[in-house]
């Protein structure tokens, strides 16, 4: 699905609309981008909540991590009728992968 954003610019003191188009992907990255001071509080907490050591694998975190993420969101967007939860879900994944990873692998050594 294609979104269309709405943007006027000035020309020779004549207003022009102009329509952008852009992907559901790009869409999902400006809607959390617009709201990353929230976003990035929510991620704290979840890492805050998540303990790594009672996973065996990073994979199995990471679902659950993302899980437990969501549902901290789940205010912000429960209201959006067309809210794309799993669109959103795999641009948060993209956005804190590097982040989630190193918490998980250095929580992990002071487990054993």
């Amino acid at each position: 699905m294609v979104r269309r954003l709405k943007t006027s610019i000035m020309r020779k003191q004549k207003i022009v609309n102009m329509k952008i188009l852009i992907t559901e992907s790009q869409y999902n990255r400006i809607w959390l981008l617009r709201r990353y001071k929230l976003i990035k509080d929510s991620f704290d907490e979840s890492i805050n909540d998540v303990n790594p050591c009672r996973f065996k694998t990073f994979e199995k975190y990471e679902s659950f991590f993302y899980e437990v993420f969501m549902e901290i969101l789940h205010p912000v967007y429960y209201l959006i009728g067309d809210f794309d939860y799993d669109g959103i879900r795999s641009e948060l994944k993209d956005m804190f992968y590097v982040e989630l990873t190193e918490h998980y692998f250095d929580s992990k050594e002071k487990c054993l």
